[in-house]
């Protein structure tokens, strides 16, 4: 394959220092810097430079996407702010605005960016990704992400088995049953609202426990020697009512995710059964699927 003018005999080493180079004036794009910044004195030979390497690396449009990406990930580029004009990306890049709308348009439809008529090409808050077949309490869903969790308890108490309670619990009408309500939040933002049901006569006392920051499920595991080891889930697409939009913060009919949990001991006994409404557009579930 060809190599980019300029670079056919340089090591592989200089090489590697000048793609690193690229990336950093690519950095630049979000910020809404001048790409000639990250060296100081650069020319327009060495612009030719960076467009050769990036032909070199693939299309420019995904180099262009990656970067502002990057720049988003690191919090460069706060949510909410708006990009630098298509017509002054080109210009840095040497492009068309065509490509560079190409990179905007893809962004857009993953929901890193929206455009909007009269205030430009704003960055979206991120969305989280639904953990498919991962058993995980909430808090374990964002440890290594650097997200800050929260919760705030709406409801916590004891309340009488109904029919459709008695059935999905698998106890009797009218049995003593744990009941526990919190909204969840990521960064201060409320993103879910959940509501568990256990019988209380596995889980005595567990009403006076302030789950504002203590675990639920390790709760479970370390004070009453009850390990959720499995459980199965029923994801239904529905609307916000009333309730979820007050907690939620959006308004009444949002498009929500619905999910109904029962969670399981390794021996197969029923414990807990919760159900969740979940911001869609804060959440977006994510598969892997092969043949």
């Amino acid at each position: 394959m060809l190599k980019p003018r300029g670079f056919a005999t340089t090591s592989d080493g200089k090489a590697r220092a000048k793609r690193g180079r690229v990336l950093m004036s690519l950095q630049t794009v979000a910020a809404g810097r001048p790409a000639g910044e990250w060296d100081g004195t650069r020319n327009r030979h060495a612009e030719r430079q960076v467009v050769a390497v990036l032909m070199a690396r693939g299309p420019m449009y995904a180099e262009i996407k990656r970067s502002i990406l990057q720049e988003i990930d690191s919090g460069i580029v706060p949510e909410g702010s708006r990009l630098t004009p298509e017509v002054e990306l080109a210009a840095r890049f040497g492009v068309s605005r065509p490509t560079v709308r190409q990179a905007i348009l893809e962004l857009a439809r993953e929901g890193v960016l929206a455009r909007r008529r009269g205030h430009g090409t704003v960055v979206l808050p991120r969305r989280l990704a639904y953990p498919v077949g991962r058993l995980m309490n909430f808090g374990e869903e964002f440890a290594s992400s650097g997200s800050q969790t929260s919760s705030l308890v709406v409801d916590r108490g004891i309340v009488s088995a109904d029919a459709d309670l008695a059935v999905r619990l698998g106890t009797v009408l009218g049995r003593r049953i744990f009941r526990l309500e919190r909204v969840r939040y990521v960064d201060e933002r409320p993103v879910a609202r959940q509501r568990s049901h256990i019988v209380h006569a596995r889980v005595p006392g567990i009403e006076t426990i302030d789950f504002t920051t203590a675990s639920l499920y390790e709760t479970l595991r370390d004070r009453y020697r009850l390990t959720i080891a499995s459980a199965d889930e029923v994801i239904r697409a529905s609307t916000a009512d009333a309730t979820d939009a007050e907690h939620l913060g959006v308004p009444a009919g949002s498009p929500v995710f619905r999910v109904e949990r029962r969670g399981f001991t390794s021996g197969g006994d029923l414990i807990e059964v919760v159900d969740s409404v979940y911001r869609s557009d804060r959440y977006e579930i994510r598969l892997v699927l092969r043949r």
